[in-house]
């Protein structure tokens, strides 16, 4: 059941009603079965999987509140991740073991085992097992107190709004959201509205219809008579689908939240207008960036090792963060660019910056600098961001090199063709997109706050465009797949 359909507005108006208007107790229990509806509606022999794993981390949160024994809590947890981090291997990660396997028998002369023929990763998998992963990890350092209602765990686990591509919204935020009711003001459901509006526009105008030139680019056979051009609108057009999806569907889940009167994390502070690698993860699906920090980066050391050390940490941290994206040594090496990436700019700043910066955390402004420079630095991001792109969407390393290769080492004197020229026509699209971060630097950069009106004029101009611009068949969400 997706965000967009005529199906779940049915579902969520149903659903709604019941939550605001039942006893709290006997409305969480009609929440946490319409969520097992909602992810059942997928595939209903998956639910089981969820429910096991949630299981898992509310028996280990307990035994773990339940002893102050360091070996006894240890083991709890070592328990609940080896059992959360073994059912993520196998459902996402046994075709990518046995194909590499494949592989290397082959080179080694070895009998080849079986390929998996029909092999279906559960829908959001890596969410919400990084949701309970995260709860047993915040008992375990005493930051979050044990749920003892095991319904309210189930729901904060499967809560239907952000289950299946976040945010990644964890324990210490929503866990305390289900205590008791809050009220519903008028400038919440306000917000909500404009927070799905916003989405909805982002996903079905914006993101469904820039698929099909992404898909041209991305296409063995029309990729060699594509000119540079041409290649980059198709690369950038990709990096404002993906935008587009994504952020779409966590504003969507974050107005959804509002609609229900829970507050969920922002997840996308627009992205595009980073001056740098590390403030672009502050800005980029800022759930999962912070998550991977808290719970990767940190406990490996940090930065409190030395520079090596943190350059170190920093390029496994986001070596895992890209293989989290999808088993394919694709997500690998696009890991592995932006963790160099982040490896060097740290390095560039703490050998060259005359006044070093403080720590930064997700959510801080970037400081304010000269024009030309901060133009200069958006737009090396930019470039940098989007090559690595090309190796998250392109399907096997083949396709990511004649795209690259196109991108960089083809003859510019190739010029625009008519083709380009009519692919040039997607940059309305574009248009909202750019704008909308154009806006966002204009008012960091300038430090003044929008005016109250500003958003009620957004959502009535989108509105409008949703129920306008031509919307082809119904796309899945990209992040569905992770």
């Amino acid at each position: 059941m997706s965000f967009d359909t005529t199906t779940f507005w049915v579902f969520f108006v149903v659903a709604w009603v019941l939550w605001r208007t039942l006893p709290f107790s006997a409305a969480k229990t009609v929440a946490l079965v319409a969520s097992l509806i909602f992810y059942g509606w997928w595939d209903p022999r998956y639910v089981p999987l969820m429910v096991l794993s949630a299981l898992i981390d509310y028996v280990a949160g307990a035994r773990i509140s339940l002893t102050e024994n360091p070996r006894a809590r240890r083991f709890w947890l070592v328990f609940a991740l080896s059992m959360n981090l073994g059912l993520l291997a196998y459902f996402k990660y046994a075709p990518f073991v046995v194909d590499n396997a494949r592989i290397v028998s082959g080179w080694l002369g070895l009998p080849k085992p079986g390929p998996l023929v029909g092999w279906v990763i559960p829908v959001g998998i890596s969410f919400y097992l990084f949701k309970t992963m995260s709860y047993t990890i915040d008992v375990y350092r005493r930051q979050v107190k044990p749920v003892l209602n095991v319904r309210d765990f189930l729901l904060f686990v499967s809560f239907f709004p952000e289950l299946v591509a976040g945010p990644i919204v964890r324990a210490s935020v929503l866990l305390p959201q289900l205590v008791r009711r809050r009220r519903l003001f008028l400038p919440s459901v306000q917000t909500g509205l404009y927070h799905v509006i916003v989405g909805m526009f982002l996903k079905v105008v914006v993101a469904d219809n820039l698929a099909g030139p992404v898909e041209h680019v991305f296409d063995f056979e029309a990729l060699p008579h594509l000119s540079p051009t041409r290649v980059w609108l198709g690369v950038v057009y990709f990096g404002v689908q993906i935008f587009a999806d994504f952020a779409g569907y966590s504003s969507i889940a974050i107005g959804l939240a509002y609609l229900l009167g829970l507050r969920f994390p922002k997840n996308f502070n627009y992205p595009y207008i980073s001056q740098g690698l590390s403030e672009f993860w502050r800005r980029w699906h800022i759930s999962l960036s912070t998550w991977l920090r808290d719970y990767l980066y940190v406990p490996l050391g940090g930065n409190r090792r030395g520079r090596w050390r943190t350059y170190v940490n920093l390029s496994v941290t986001m070596l895992l963060g890209g293989l989290w994206h999808g088993a394919s040594w694709n997500f690998v090496v696009w890991g592995g660019m932006h963790g160099l990436g982040l490896a060097v700019e740290r390095w560039w700043k703490e050998t060259f910056s005359r006044h070093p910066q403080p720590e930064m955390r997700a959510g801080d402004l970037a400081p304010v600098r000269s024009i030309p420079g901060t133009v200069l630095r958006i737009a090396v991001v930019f470039a940098f961001v989007h090559t690595a792109w090309v190796f998250f969407r392109a399907e096997s390393f083949g396709m990511a090199g004649r795209v690259l290769q196109r991108m960089y080492l083809a003859p510019w004197s190739e010029g625009l063709g008519l083709a380009d020229l009519a692919q040039a026509r997607h940059l309305v699209l574009v248009a909202p997109v750019a704008a909308l971060h154009i806006g966002q630097l204009c008012q960091e950069r300038f430090r003044f706050e929008k005016p109250v009106w500003s958003r009620a004029v957004l959502a009535g101009v989108l509105f409008v465009l949703l129920l306008v611009v031509f919307r082809p068949a119904g796309r899945a969400f990209i992040y569905f797949q992770f």
